[in-house]
């Protein structure tokens, strides 16, 4: 386990990091060209890399230093017998540029320039390239601060090409040239702006929350042009050269605490939560165990609130730990009398806990999970929430955890095969390898897979990967399951069977006592002036009572109502009154508006607006990068900017959750049943079209007027064709080859059958085509296999986008033989009224043929020339 700082940083071996940072503000040569504000503005260069990046300063260079100065200095640095290639170098060059109008060269006028031979005495900033070419220095972020400074970055990115990063080879430590041009090559750029811009965006929780480790430099670079103080005459541009991969990690994120991670944003906003965060360094970051914990304040031992549930536990343990196969380790099963019994083994395979929005299912299952590791198990206060010995399951019987939402069956079934330590292609195959492994360890594979019903495809992960593992398990796997009752079915599971489900709502589970708990808990710690913090005992327990009988067997609705009190001025006059009583929520959507509308007034919509789009975001959740407010702003119809979201933060955090993607922060709402409120009676589909339009105008453009994907937010490139497709609008996106090249292509490929037009279908072909070949390549062999397709598809349009930009050197496709791709490769052969289970392929008097079978009790067969159905659907099973 990786240990923590003082601060909650990771201890990690992090690549040396150096800043050489240089201005020149007097030129004795031309008093006139002084700009004593550049001094300031180097200061604020070094201050930002050292104190807050993790930067050590050079301090060779100094101030105003001369043309021979700046060269040899750099390259003393450079040719040093200290560096090493993983090493991460910044330079900073700020002063005057000039573009030599002769030779329409930019030059970096130095303190020793001549202004009446500023071509000879001014040193050409191509020619920096000689100073880090043949050295170890492979990894440099190079800042250019002048006017027309995009002019010199784009001489530096074309000499790099042929003298520097063409010697660079692929290697662990991840070469990279990033150039940063603060102006365009026709622009000034005003002095000292660029410093201040980028110190306040590295600051900002806009570009980055606690969760990611790094700043993503060209997500610095967009958020800088997009501030309101730079103006519209100056444009940051941003080149990358030489990668093998992704670019080398150069900004470091300041606000970096992995104790901060996946926790709601009113935690993190808490001036308590410092004594919170200590007993963080083992603690599960998941969303299982944050619903564990179930508290987002207070001063309760370990921070946790979790209350009762004894029965589950008990149960849920002793299922657990029967699954060793030593019989002298078994604890006798409450819903059996004899745990070996045909009825007990059939039945032990699979147990699958259920339970309404907010009844505490995934807080029971983010509990046995943390208790069943043992890095995790000591931050559990056993003793504190009243755990005994049987609610407790054996340290590492749980293989692997998942918690399932937004996620694939491939991804759910490949991330069961990792952790059973190899790789398979289907169901069958991961069973056969399973079989292999039980017999070596004499313990079946037990899964732990919650949020079985907010995964990408519900019904399907269900009946094509689940209910297979649990109906030919044969004692290999052991699955532990947490969903909602209407996937039942899907599982072959019945709600009446009590050996395999438990119904937390049931009379058997639902722990009255354990809620009321736990509202009190609320009431009076849940806000730091909360008045039942001196209530009368007898007062606080009628409050808390009522809230109970409100909430049903909802700990999630307890919560918001007991927070909503807390928040209040004085407590509640006569719990008895029935008026009072029944304006309680009963849901948590209810819940979260009634606290919204009481505390923030007519502020409630506002932040009911800038809450809805998280209720639709895909992965792990929306960032807030130039994407949230727009966003809102977008659905809501009224303006948003990040100034609300950072009101939202504090005066609706505890509703937030923040999580990281892709290395960068994201953020949901705290609880499924909050995105089902806010999508209640709104417009599905122009929702999802504000998301389409939105990411794409984010895309940046290049010279031509194209939009220049490979700088698109990752959000965009993974999940886009995801709010396209529900918006109908599938189609538009794919007009766009750029597009296809550098979107996440398996995300992309579950939604081509969505298409609806005859140029789309033939665009969906060409991506189907060799999909196994460039969907894990990088994104220029993509592009050449793609284009390869469309010239085999006759997709002349598809053709002129791919192949005009492509880079220079790569071959691309005049014309193709084999012109003749299957209609089944443009068609969506549909017939089926439910999921498909199995497909075969076969031959029929030398017609191609797939025979597929589906959960609609029919088999039918397709031909594959045409995309059509032979005959009509076979039943009888």
């Amino acid at each position: 386990m990786t240990p923590l700082d003082a601060g909650g940083r990771e201890e990690t071996e992090e690549p040396r990091r150096y800043l050489i940072a240089a201005s020149v503000a007097r030129y004795p040569k031309c008093p006139d060209w002084d700009r004593p504000g550049l001094v300031e503005a180097r200061d604020q260069i070094v201050e930002l890399f050292t104190q807050k990046l993790g930067y050590r300063h050079h301090t060779a260079l100094g101030a105003d230093p001369t043309v021979l100065q700046l060269r040899e200095q750099l390259r003393a640095f450079c040719t040093s017998r200290e560096r090493r290639e993983d090493d991460l170098v910044v330079v900073y060059l700020s002063g005057h540029g000039e573009v030599d109008d002769a030779g329409n060269e930019h030059m970096l006028l130095m303190s020793d320039t001549d202004p009446a031979d500023v071509s000879f005495t001014a040193l050409p900033t191509g020619e920096l390239v000689r100073v880090f070419s043949g050295t170890k220095v492979r990894r440099l972020l190079l800042i250019l601060d002048t006017c027309y400074s995009g002019q010199g970055g784009n001489e530096l990115a074309a000499a790099a090409l042929k003298r520097l990063t063409s010697t660079w080879t692929p290697s662990a430590s991840s070469p990279g040239l990033v150039i940063v041009s603060s102006a365009q090559p026709h622009q000034q750029a005003t002095a000292g702006l660029f410093p201040d811009l980028l110190a306040q965006v590295a600051s900002s929780q806009a570009l980055a929350g606690h969760a990611p480790k790094h700043l993503s430099v060209s997500a610095v670079v967009q958020q800088i042009n997009d501030h309101p103080d730079k103006p519209a005459y100056q444009h940051v541009s941003l080149s990358l050269l030489g990668l093998s991969g992704e670019p080398p990690d150069f900004l470091t994120n300041p606000r970096h605490n992995v104790r901060l991670t996946e926790v709601d944003l009113a935690l993190q906003e808490a001036a308590e939560f410092e004594e919170h965060a200590r007993r963080r360094d083992t603690e599960f970051y998941s969303r299982l165990l944050v619903r564990a914990m179930g508290s987002y304040s207070g001063r309760l031992a370990h921070g946790w609130w979790f209350c009762g549930r004894h029965q589950a536990l008990t149960e849920i343990a002793t299922w657990i730990n029967n699954g060793v196969i030593d019989n002298s380790n078994a604890v006798q099963d409450p819903l059996f009398d004899d745990p070996f019994s045909p009825a007990a083994v059939s039945d032990r395979d699979v147990r699958v806990v259920t339970a309404g929005p907010g009844s505490g299912k995934t807080a029971i299952l983010g509990l046995i999970a943390a208790l069943t590791m043992p890095e995790r198990r000591r931050t559990v206060p056993v003793d504190a929430i009243g755990l005994g010995p049987k609610m407790i399951p054996a340290e590492d019987s749980v293989d692997v955890v998942m918690y399932a939402q937004g996620i694939t069956n491939t991804q759910v079934l490949s991330g069961l095969a990792a952790a059973a330590g190899f790789k398979c292609a289907s169901v069958g195959e991961f069973l056969e390898r399973l079989g292999q492994r039980t017999s070596a360890s004499q313990r079946p594979f037990t899964a732990l897979i919650d949020a079985l019903d907010e995964s990408a495809t519900p019904d399907t992960l269900c009946s094509q990967i689940i209910r297979p593992l649990i109906e030919h398990s044969k004692g290999r796997i052991r699955l532990l399951l947490g969903t909602r009752k209407n996937l039942l079915d899907c599982l072959g599971i019945k709600l009446h069977e009590q050996r395999r489900v438990m119904d937390l709502d049931s009379p058997r589970y639902a722990d009255r006592d354990a809620l009321r708990a736990y509202t009190i808990l609320n009431l009076v710690d849940s806000h730091s002036s909360s008045p039942y913090q001196s209530a009368h005992p007898r007062l606080l327990g009628q409050v808390a009572r009522a809230v109970e009988m409100a909430a049903g067997t909802s700990f999630l609705v307890a919560r918001f109502a007991a927070y909503t009190l807390a928040a209040a001025d004085e407590v509640v006059a006569d719990p008895r009154d029935p008026e009072w009583r029944a304006s309680l929520p009963k849901h948590a959507g209810q819940a979260m508006q009634d606290d919204l509308t009481q505390r923030l007034g007519d502020d409630a919509q506002r932040a009911a607006d800038l809450l809805r789009p998280l209720a639709y975001a895909e992965g792990q959740g929306l960032p807030w990068e130039g994407i949230w407010a727009p966003l809102a702003s977008a659905i809501a119809g009224r303006t948003y900017t990040d100034d609300d979201l950072l009101w939202l933060r504090s005066n609706a955090g505890s509703y937030v959750v923040e999580a990281v993607e892709n290395g960068r922060s994201a953020y949901r709402l705290y609880h499924q049943a909050l995105n089902d409120h806010l999508q209640r009676g709104a417009d599905f589909r122009a929702i999802h079209s504000a998301f389409v339009d939105t990411l794409t105008k984010r895309v940046p453009y290049r010279g031509d007027a194209t939009r220049d994907w490979f700088r698109a937010h990752p959000y965009a490139l993974n999940h886009l064709a995801t709010h396209a497709a529900a918006a109908g609008r599938i189609d538009d996106v794919l007009l766009d080859a750029e597009y296809l090249v550098h979107a996440a292509p398996y995300s992309l490929t579950s939604h081509l059958q969505r298409v609806s037009t005859d140029e789309g279908r033939l665009t969906a072909a060409v991506y189907r085509t060799a999909l196994n070949l460039h969907a894990p390549a990088a994104t220029s062999v993509r592009r050449q296999a793609l284009a390869l397709n469309a010239a085999r598809a006759d997709a002349t349009a598809l053709l002129d986008q791919l192949t005009s930009h492509a880079a220079p050197g790569d071959w691309t496709p005049r014309w193709a033989t084999g012109s003749d791709l299957s209609k089944s490769l443009r068609e969506t052969m549909s017939g089926h009224a439910h999921s498909v289970a199995a497909v075969a392929c076969t031959s029929l008097d030398d017609i191609p043929v797939a025979v597929t079978g589906s959960y609609d009790n029919t088999v039918r067969v397709w031909d594959l020339r045409e995309g059509q159905q032979i005959g009509e659907p076979l039943t009888g099973h």
